[in-house]
C-alpha cells in the first residue's frame, strides 16, 4: 500500500528535539499532531515500517485486511470530543456510520440487532422482553448518570463522589442487580468481548461509556484502519514533525532523575547503528513494561514500582482470522455478522463466543470486484509463556473459527481465496504489546482511575500514552490520554500552572493510588 507520508528511514535529521516520541499508534499519533500544532519540534519513533499499531492493515492477494481494530465510536461525529479534535486536525478521510452497530446470535439460534437510534433499541428491548421493562427503564437510568459522570472523571479528570456507588460494580453485578432474564443479560453483555474480558471483572462505569458512546456514532474508516492512521502521520509531516520508520529505542536516556533523550538503532538491516538525540521530553506510546524495564531501566524507576506494575492483570489476547471470499452472496453475510455465542453464561466469553465483522459491507472497494472480507475475532485465555507450540496453538484456534464459519455460512469454505490468522504472539511480535494483550491493563474496577499506571510521575520529563496508562483501552481513551499529555507539555513550555481543559477541580495532587507508586500528578511534575 503506497502511504501519504514521507517517514523516514536513516539517522533523524536532528540532534535535538522539543519532544521524542516512542511508537507511532493512534496515541503517539494524536499526540505528536497535537505538539507539533503548537510549534513543538517533534521526533516520532516507529519500530514497525507501517505506522497505527493495532490500527493498522496489510494486502493480500488483492484484499486490504485491518490487522486489528475494526470499529471506531465517535470519530466521525464532529460533536464529540474526538470527533470534532480530528476535524481541528484537518483529517478529512471520511467515515462510514455503522448501523446498526451491534448483532447478537444466541445459543437457542435466535439473533438481536442493535439499531443505531437509541430510543429504538430500548423501544426493541422492550418488545422483546415485556417482563423487564420497567427494569430496562431503572437500568439505562443508571447507565446515563453513570456515563455522564464517567466521562468527568475519567476523560476530564474531575473526580466526583457521585460515582462512588458504582465505581466498584462489575458489569455482571450490574445486570444481577436489575435482570433476572439470562437471555437478556447476555444480550447486554454480549459485546463484551470488546473490553478483552468477563463481564465479571469489566467495570460498569467504563462499559456504561462505551455503551452509549455507540449511539453517538459507530464509525469504520473509509479505506480501512491504514488510511486513518496514514492521513494521521501525513499531517504530522505537513506540520513539520518528523518520523522515523523501522527504528528501535533501545535506551530512554536519564540524567538526574529526568529524561533527557533517547538512543535509536536505526538504518538498514545490513548496517544498522545507534543515534543519540536529546529531548525536552520524552513520552511513550510503547508497552509500558517494555518501556520501563528495558528503555528506562529499574535503576530509575525502582523495584516497588515495577512490582506494582507486574502485579497488574492484562487483557486476554484476541485470535483474529482474516478470510477473503470470492462470489459470497452479500446478505448472507450481513445476516452472520456480529457475536456467535455457545454459551449462555458471558463469563464464557474467552472460551465460547467469537465474532464475525465484514468490512466489505462498509467499504467495498477493500477487496476485488465480486468479493467480501471476513475478520474473525476470538477472545483467548491462553496462558502466554506455557505455551511451547505457537504453530500448534494458532492451527487448533484457526480450525475452530473456519469450523463456526462453514457451520454459520454454509459453504463458506468453498469461497475463500486467501486465509491468515494472528495470535498472541502475532500480535506481541508486531506491535511489541505484552503478551499480545488486546486493550493493555484488565478494564477491570481495581485496575482503573487511581489504580492504573499515571501519564506520568515515575521519571521527570516521561511520560506515557496508550492503553497501557490512564485513562484506558479503546479508541477513545487512548485519543483522550494523547490530548491530556500533549495539554500538560504545550502549558508547561507556556510557563502556565496546569492544563487549562483537562485540568483537575483540585490542582493538589489527586488521589494516592494502590499501590500508591502507580498514580501521581500528571500536573505537579517539575522540569
Amino acid at each position: 500500500m503506497k502511504r501519504p507520508f514521507r517517514g523516514l528511514r536513516d539517522q533523524p535529521p536532528s540532534e535535538a528535539y522539543d519532544a521524542v516520541i516512542v511508537g507511532a499508534g493512534v496515541g503517539g499519533l494524536v499526540c505528536a499532531n497535537l505538539l507539533a500544532r503548537e510549534g513543538l519540534r517533534v521526533l516520532l519513533v516507529e519500530q514497525h515500517y507501517m505506522v497505527g499499531g493495532y490500527c493498522s492493515s496489510f494486502r493480500r492477494a488483492g484484499y486490504t485486511f485491518d490487522a486489528a481494530t475494526h470499529f471506531y465510536p465517535l470519530l466521525g461525529n464532529t460533536t464529540t470530543i474526538t470527533g470534532r479534535l480530528l476535524r481541528e486536525l484537518g483529517l478529512t478521510g471520511g467515515w462510514v456510520k455503522m448501523d446498526p452497530v451491534d448483532h447478537f446470535h444466541f445459543p437457542d439460534g435466535s439473533s438481536f440487532s442493535v439499531p443505531a437510534d437509541f430510543d429504538a433499541y430500548l423501544v426493541k428491548l422492550k418488545a422483546k422482553f415485556p417482563e423487564e421493562a420497567r427494569a430496562l427503564d431503572d437500568f439505562f437510568r443508571v447507565v446515563r448518570e453513570v456515563y455522564l459522570r464517567g466521562l468527568l472523571e475519567h476523560f476530564r479528570w474531575r473526580p466526583t463522589e457521585r460515582l462512588d456507588p458504582f465505581r466498584r460494580m462489575t458489569v455482571r453485578e450490574a445486570l444481577d442487580r436489575y435482570f433476572r432474564d439470562p437471555k437478556l443479560k447476555l444480550l447486554l453483555a454480549g459485546d463484551c468481548g470488546h473490553w478483552g474480558g468477563p463481564p465479571s471483572r469489566t467495570s460498569f462505569v467504563f462499559d456504561s461509556m462505551l455503551r452509549l458512546s455507540y449511539f453517538l456514532g459507530n464509525y469504520y474508516p473509509r479505506g480501512g484502519s491504514q488510511a486513518f492512521a496514514d492521513e494521521l502521520a501525513q499531517k504530522f509531516e505537513e506540520r513539520g514533525g518528523h518520523i522515523l520508520m523501522s527504528s528501535t529505542v533501545r535506551r530512554i536516556v536519564v540524567e538526574g532523575g529526568a529524561a533527557r533523550g533517547v538512543e535509536i538503532e536505526t538504518g538498514p538491516k545490513s548496517a544498522r547503528r545507534l543515534a543519540s538525540v536529546r529531548a525536552g521530553v520524552v513520552i511513550s506510546n510503547a508497552d509500558l513494561l517494555l518501556t520501563l524495564e528495558r528503555m528506562v531501566g529499574a535503576e530509575h524507576v525502582g523495584g516497588r514500582q515495577l512490582d506494582a506494575m507486574k502485579s497488574l492483570r492484562p487483557t486476554h489476547p484476541c485470535f483474529l482470522t482474516h478470510v477473503g471470499l470470492k462470489g459470497m452472496p452479500t446478505e448472507v453475510l450481513r445476516e452472520a455478522e456480529g457475536y456467535h455465542w455457545s454459551s449462555w453464561n458471558p463469563d464464557d466469553v474467552a472460551t465460547d463466543a467469537f465474532k464475525i465483522f465484514v468490512p466489505t459491507l462498509f467499504d467495498p472497494s477493500l477487496a476485488p470486484p465480486g468479493g467480501h472480507i471476513v475478520i474473525v475475532q476470538k477472545l483467548t485465555d491462553v496462558d502466554f509463556d506455557s505455551v511451547t507450540d505457537w504453530a500448534a496453538h494458532k492451527a487448533g484456534v484457526e480450525r475452530y473459527v473456519m469450523s463456526n464459519l462453514e457451520r454459520v455460512m454454509p459453504g463458506f469454505s468453498e469461497k475463500v481465496v486467501v486465509c491468515l490468522s494472528a495470535s498472541a504472539r502475532t500480535s506481541q511480535q508486531f506491535t511489541l504489546n505484552h503478551r499480545g494483550a488486546m486493550l493493555g491493563w484488565e478494564m477491570s474496577p481495581d485496575q482503573l482511575g487511581e489504580h492504573r499506571p499515571a501519564l506520568n510521575g515515575l521519571v521527570r520529563n516521561l511520560y506515557f500514552v496508550g492503553h497501557w496508562t490512564q485513562p484506558g483501552g479503546g479508541i477513545t481513551p487512548v485519543i483522550v490520554s494523547a490530548m491530556r499529555v500533549a495539554e500538560t507539555i504545550t502549558a508547561r513550555a507556556a510557563g502556565d500552572v496546569a492544563p487549562t481543559a483537562f485540568a483537575p477541580t483540585d490542582a493538589a495532587q489527586p488521589p494516592a493510588a494502590s499501590p500508591p507508586e502507580l498514580a501521581r500528578g500528571v500536573h505537579a511534575e517539575t522540569s
